[in-house]
C-alpha cells in the first residue's frame, strides 16, 4: 500500500504569466473531488512563510465572479510522438511495408509503438514496436501479434521493418543491428499469417509515430498511448513487399534501387528541426507534426563525431528523441478569466483558489507596464527563466547524494510529494527523464508546484525578500521579466535609472545578455544581488510561447550531461552549457562569477582596504570601518551564503572594477566549482581555496552607468533581519539611492 500523500486536490495554471494593464489572463484548473472553489487575485509582497522572516503578505486585489466556481478534474496526457492526420494519401492499399532506424533508451520496460495506423475503438489497423521483453513486435487487428524473440539492445542502433500483404495473407517483421555485437544476433525475422478479416482501419484514424493512436478526448497528446522511448529516424513507408535487407538499403543507405514512385511516405527528420513540422520527401507531401515537444536535432545513426553542431551537418542529426513523459501544454480549458485592471501596479501577482475544506493554490504571475510606458525609476527583473528552469524539480528524491550535497536530510514539502506522486506534471532541467536522458525543455504550461507561495524557499520565494524590502522602504517599482527581455532587448529596460537583478538570475539567453550589457554600456545603473548568475545559456522558441530550452555541456555544476554532439540548443543553433566555455564569464556582464557552493551553512563579508576610498563613501554610509557585514539571515545565517560569485580579472573583471568586501569563515562547507579547476585534487574547499569565496564588487560603466554586485545567493535573503534595520539592507539603500540621482555622477 502506498503510504505517501501529498493531499493537494486543487491546481492550476494560466494561460501566460506575463501581462499587462488591459490585457485579459486565462486560468485553469483542475480539482480532485472538489465540486467548487473561489477565486481571488493578489499581489504579492512576501512569498515566503516563514514566520521569523519578512512576513507572508498577499495583497487583496479582486474577487473573480462567481463566488462560486465549479470543479472539474482535467487530465494531464504527458508521452511525446508524432502525427500524420491524413494518412490515406499514402494509398498504402493491399501490400506495403514500413521501416525505421531506432535507439531504444527503455527496451523491455512494457509495449511501446514505433509505428502504427491503429483504430483503437475498433481493433484494427496495426502497429509496429517493442513487446514487454523488448524484442521487435508487429500487431495487426484480428490477427494478433507475432515478435522475433530477441530484445533490443539500450542506446544501439537498429533498422527495423514489417511488411504487410493482405492479397496473399502473409506478414513479416526484421531487425538489423548496426554494430555487431558477439553472442547477440544481428539479424531477426519472424512471419505470421493474416486474418481474411484483417482491414485497414478506417478514414479519419491518424497514422502515428512513437505512439499508438486512442479515441480519448482531450489535449492535443490525449489522443495516443504506448509510447516510445528513444530515437526513431528516417520512418518510410513502402507501397510494396520489401525484404529486410531491401528496407535496410533505402533507410540506412539512401539506396537507389527502388523507384520513387515505390516509397509513399518518408519522414526526414533533418528537416525544419525547428518547428513541429516533421517533413515527408517522398514528393506525396504527407506531412506531419510533433506533439508535445520531442527532442530534436539529435544526432543520428550515421552521426561520425567530425561536428558538434547540428546547423553544420544536418543531415546527421536526422533523429528525434521521443519520451513518454514529455510534456509542453497540459491544453486544460480555461475556467475563469481576469481582466487586468487599466491602474493595475506592476508586481508579482497570484490568483488565489479556495474551498471551503481548506483547499488552497496559487497560481503565480507577473503584471508588467504596457509596452514601451514605465511607471517608477526601477525596474526589478522577475527571473522567470530560472524558474522555468527549475520548474517542478525532482532533485531530492531523485538525485544520487542530494543529501551530501546540501549536507541536511531532505524534507520534502507537500508541493514536493505531489510532484513525486504525480510525475505527469514534467520535469525541471535538473531532472532526467524515464528513460535517463536529461530534460533539457521546460514549459510554463502547466502547473509549476516550485514557484508558488509557499514551502519550497529557492528563487521565486526568495526573490519575494526583496519586494518586501521595496514596499518597506516606499520605493515604487516595475516588474520586468526575463521573456519580456529576450523579446523586447534593451527597449525592455531601457529609460530605467536602476534595475534590479534579484537572487539567482542563473539562466540567460543571448538576446538578455546582451539587452543588459547595451544597458550597462549606455549609463545604465544595474544592482545585481544575487549569486551564481549569467551562468547557462538558454533558448526561447520564437514560434512556441512559454517553453525554455536548456542543454547541459561538460562543464559546470550540472545535473546531467547530454550525449556527444547533441550541446547545440535546437531554438537557435547556438553552443548550450556555460556562458564562461562561450567566451562570456559572468565577470564580464556584471564584475564577478560563480564560484562555489555554500548550503550547509552561510557566512557574512568584510570590508576589503579599497572600500575606504571617498570614491565608494556613499555605499558604506552609516557602515563602521571594520563593521561585519551580515553575520545574519534567513537562509544559513548569513548574507554569504547558498551560491557565491568571485571577482576574476582574468575571466574579464573590468579593469576598472574594484572588490569592496569579501566573505570571510567560508571554511570546508564551501565547495569549489568544478568549473574552477581543470585536474582534481584535494584542497579544493573553502579553508585551503582561494577562490571560494563571495566579492562583493563594483565598476563604472560609460555614460554615467554602474554596476554594484554582492555576490550571494543570501544577500537577498539577510535584507529583513531586525525588522530591515541592518547594515545589508542599509547598504543596498545607499546603492539604490545614489543610483536613482539623475546626474551621470549620482550628484
Amino acid at each position: 500500500m502506498n503510504t505517501l500523500s501529498s493531499g493537494i486536490r486543487v491546481l492550476g495554471y494560466c494561460d501566460d504569466w506575463n501581462t499587462s494593464p488591459g490585457s485579459t489572463i486565462a486560468f485553469k484548473v483542475s480539482c480532485d473531488g472538489i465540486d467548487s472553489y473561489r477565486a481571488r487575485i493578489g499581489r504579492v509582497i512576501c512569498a515566503d512563510l516563514d514566520p521569523s522572516g519578512p512576513g507572508f503578505r498577499v495583497d487583496p486585489v479582486e474577487r473573480i465572479r462567481p463566488d462560486q466556481i465549479k470543479g472539474r478534474f482535467q487530465h494531464l496526457f504527458p508521452g511525446s510522438y508524432a502525427r500524420i492526420d491524413d494518412p490515406d494519401r499514402m494509398s498504402a492499399g493491399q501490400q506495403f511495408s514500413v521501416a525505421a532506424l531506432v535507439w531504444p533508451t527503455l527496451p523491455g520496460r512494457g509495449d511501446q509503438t514505433i509505428l502504427s495506423h491503429w483504430d483503437d475503438a475498433a481493433a484494427q489497423g496495426w502497429q509496429l514496436g517493442l513487446d514487454a521483453d523488448g524484442a521487435l513486435a508487429l500487431e495487426i487487428g484480428g490477427c494478433g501479434k507475432v515478435s522475433c524473440g530477441v530484445p533490443l539492445l539500450y542506446r544501439h542502433w537498429y533498422l527495423v521493418m514489417a511488411h504487410m500483404d493482405f492479397d496473399t495473407g502473409t506478414a513479416g517483421i526484421g531487425q538489423i543491428a548496426m554494430r555487431a555485437i558477439p553472442g547477440i544476433p544481428r539479424v531477426a525475422k519472424a512471419s505470421m499469417r493474416l486474418d481474411s478479416d484483417s482491414t485497414a482501419p478506417g478514414s479519419g484514424v491518424p497514422f502515428l509515430i512513437a505512439a499508438t493512436s486512442t479515441r480519448m478526448t482531450g489535449s492535443a497528446a490525449a489522443g495516443a498511448n504506448r509510447f516510445f522511448d528513444g530515437k526513431i529516424e528516417r520512418p518510410t513507408v513502402f507501397g510494396t513487399v520489401l525484404e529486410l535487407e531491401e528496407a535496410d538499403a533505402f533507410v540506412r543507405l539512401s539506396g537507389a534501387s527502388l523507384a520513387p514512385a515505390g516509397i509513399l511516405a518518408s519522414w526526414d527528420f533533418s528537416r525544419q528541426m525547428t518547428s513541429d513540422r516533421i517533413e515527408d520527401v517522398s514528393g506525396n507531401a504527407v506531412h506531419g507534426r510533433t506533439i508535445n515537444m520531442p527532442t530534436r536535432a539529435m544526432t543520428g545513426h550515421n552521426w561520425d563525431s567530425s561536428v558538434l553542431c547540428w546547423k553544420n551537418a544536418p543531415e546527421q542529426y536526422g533523429a528525434i528523441h521521443f519520451h513518454s513523459d514529455d510534456i509542453y501544454d497540459c491544453g486544460w480549458e480555461t475556467d475563469f478569466t481576469w481582466d487586468v485592471p487599466g491602474d493595475c501596479r506592476s508586481g508579482f501577482y497570484t490568483a488565489i483558489l479556495e474551498t471551503d475544506s481548506g483547499d488552497r493554490d496559487y497560481i503565480p504571475f507577473f503584471v508588467r507596464p504596457p509596452a514601451g510606458e514605465r511607471t517608477a525609476e526601477v525596474a526589478v527583473i522577475a527571473c522567470t527563466a530560472t524558474y522555468l528552469a527549475y520548474a517542478n524539480t525532482h532533485v531530492k528524491v531523485d538525485m544520487v547524494g542530494s543529501e551530501v550535497m546540501s549536507e541536511s536530510v531532505n524534507q520534502l514539502s507537500q508541493y514536493e510529494l505531489h510532484l513525486h506522486e504525480h510525475r505527469d506534471l514534467g520535469h525541471s532541467t535538473y531532472d532526467h527523464h524515464l528513460d535517463g536522458s536529461g530534460v533539457c525543455y521546460s514549459s510554463r504550461l502547466r502547473p509549476l508546484l516550485t514557484m508558488r507561495p509557499g514551502p519550497y524557499t529557492f528563487n521565486y520565494i526568495n526573490d519575494t525578500h526583496l519586494l518586501a524590502w521595496l514596499e518597506h522602504v516606499g520605493q515604487s517599482y516595475d516588474i520586468v521579466t526575463d521573456e519580456d527581455i529576450h523579446a523586447r532587448g534593451a527597449d525592455a529596460i531601457s529609460g530605467y535609472r536602476a534595475i534590479i537583478t534579484l537572487s539567482h538570475p542563473e539562466y540567460t539567453s543571448t538576446r538578455m545578455w546582451d539587452a543588459i550589457d547595451h544597458y550597462q554600456q549606455n549609463g545604465g545603473r544595474h544592482l545585481y544581488l544575487g549569486g551564481n548568475g549569467f551562468y547557462w545559456r538558454v533558448a526561447f522558441h520564437d514560434g512556441f510561447p512559454g517553453i525554455l530550452e536548456c542543454r547541459k555541456g561538460a562543464t559546470g555544476v550540472r545535473a546531467w550531461e547530454g550525449e556527444p554532439g547533441e550541446d547545440h540548443m535546437l531554438f537557435t543553433g547556438e553552443p548550450g552549457g556555460l556562458w564562461r566555455t562561450s567566451g562570456r564569464a559572468p565577470q564580464r556582464l556584471v564584475g564577478v562569477g560563480y564560484s562555489s557552493t555554500l548550503f550547509a551553512r552561510s557566512t557574512y563579508f568584510r570590508r576589503t582596504a579599497a572600500s575606504h576610498d571617498p570614491e565608494f563613501a556613499f555605499i558604506f554610509d552609516g557602515i563602521g570601518p571594520e563593521e561585519v557585514i551580515g553575520d545574519f539571515g534567513r537562509r544559513g545565517g548569513g548574507a554569504a551564503g547558498i551560491e557565491i560569485d568571485r571577482w576574476d580579472p582574468d575571466l574579464g573583471s573590468p579593469p576598472n572594477s574594484v572588490v569592496l568586501a569579501t566573505s570571510e569563515n567560508v571554511g570546508v562547507d564551501g565547495i569549489l566549482s568544478c568549473e574552477e579547476y581543470p585536474i582534481a585534487t584535494r584542497g579544493t574547499d573553502g579553508s585551503q581555496h582561494g577562490f571560494v569565496r563571495a566579492d562583493m564588487a563594483y565598476f563604472d560603466t560609460p555614460g554615467g552607468g554602474a554596476v554594484f554586485s554582492v555576490g550571494s545567493i543570501a544577500w537577498i535573503t539577510s535584507l529583513a533581519h531586525n525588522g530591515f534595520d541592518n547594515n545589508v539592507a542599509q547598504i543596498t539603500g545607499n546603492v539604490l539611492r545614489r543610483f536613482l540621482r539623475p546626474s551621470p555622477n549620482g550628484e
